[in-house]
């Protein structure tokens, strides 16, 4: 009991970390000592551990399809998998309580510290790479000038607009029913929305009508592929794949509006269609990319270390942390002044996330160092 205590208390620690856009889970677990064991795990979960689960209930729980069921899930390292996710779980529900709130109230400052974390995140690979020569340069070029196009700042993801009439609510908690995709100031920033009346800073008037995006499920799906793909990357957060997919803040307040819902006695089934949308996509990310990643690491090592440096270098234009909307009411990418508001606090907020990348790496190295005196 107590070593599964002990490694729930991990799968928080690394879930905590790779909440954080820019730091890697996956750099905590080697940290840890347990990273080698999580990705076999993962590899382990193939279509003979789900044959046995479905013949629990096709044999209703025999004493024989049980034991079938136990042995497979042993074999497969399931039961210490499962603790380790349960760890990591409560890190996202903990996260969705504070970050959302964070982003609302101060986005600039927070775009930042995700910028700094993601400009630091790239020691990792760079390091890894153990000899440089000249053809690494060539991933690392294609991967950044292809990421940087496609995201440009008129980059804006899929989602549709709903019309929702007030009943006297809060913009608030139309937006947490919805749930909405973008933090509430950016909902009133939409042109949709230009005529909104408004009782007070933050209330709607019975019967008036604004326009909220929601996500598609599907690209909710695609979103959890992708960003349990990038957790499994040295150096690369699954966070920062969804701040550059645009939903980081959408699946964290999500989370929070269904915790919060059920605290009050309402259940969002479209909120948790969402959550589940988003763990199908990543399991399926589990049993496709750890086989991919893993082969890919076997054979062609450096030139991976090199594309990811270059995937990082491309998509740091999506977390630009200084925006302002254009006339469509989106927001684009400028060239901070000397008059741009919080300037200092956001140059201060850069450094201080790449400086929590930095100590990260330097616990890293030097727990290395010891294992290696020992």
């Amino acid at each position: 009991m107590k070593s599964k205590i002990i490694l729930f208390f991990k799968g928080m620690a690394i879930g905590t970390v790779d909440i954080v856009p820019g730091v890697s889970g996956s750099t905590v677990a080697v940290l840890l000592g347990i990273y080698e064991r999580f990705i076999t795990a993962l590899k382990n979960i193939n279509l003979a551990l789900f044959k046995s689960f479905f013949e629990l209930f096709k044999g209703k729980f025999s004493k024989e399809s049980r034991a079938h069921f136990r042995e497979t899930s042993k074999a497969a390292d399931l039961p210490w998998l499962l603790v380790l996710l349960a760890g990591l779980a409560t890190a996202f529900v903990a996260a969705s309580l504070v970050i959302p709130k964070l982003m609302e109230s101060f986005p600039q400052i927070m775009r930042g510290i995700f910028f700094g974390l993601v400009l630091g995140s790239m020691i990792t690979p760079i390091l890894d790479i153990k000899q440089w020569r000249g053809i690494y340069f060539i991933p690392i070029a294609i991967c950044a000038c292809f990421f940087f196009f496609i995201l440009g700042q008129q980059f804006s993801p899929p989602t549709q607009l709903v019309e929702i009439t007030s009943q006297g609510s809060t913009l608030e908690s139309i937006c947490r029913e919805a749930p909405c995709f973008i933090p509430p100031a950016d909902v009133m920033a939409l042109p949709q929305n230009a005529n909104v009346p408004m009782l007070d800073a933050n209330t709607i008037p019975e019967g008036a009508s604004v326009f909220v995006p929601k996500a598609y499920y599907l690209y909710c799906l695609i979103a959890g592929f992708c960003a349990i793909c990038a957790m499994l990357l040295p150096g690369v957060s699954g966070s920062f794949i969804l701040l550059v997919l645009g939903c980081y803040y959408f699946m964290l307040n999500t989370g929070k509006s269904f915790i919060h819902g059920l605290a009050n006695g309402t259940f969002y089934g479209h909120h948790l269609l969402y959550l589940g949308c988003f763990i199908l996509g990543a399991l399926a990310g589990i049993a496709i990319f750890s086989r991919v990643f893993s082969w890919l690491i076997k054979h062609y090592r450096e030139m991976t270390l090199a594309a990811i440096i270059g995937i990082l270098l491309g998509c740091s234009r999506a977390i630009w942390p200084f925006k302002e909307a254009n006339e469509a009411g989106k927001l684009v990418n400028i060239l901070p002044s000397g008059d741009t508001p919080q300037l200092a606090a956001t140059i201060i907020a850069v450094l201080c996330g790449f400086g929590i990348v930095a100590l990260t790496l330097w616990v890293q190295k030097r727990r290395k160092s010891q294992d290696l005196t020992e």
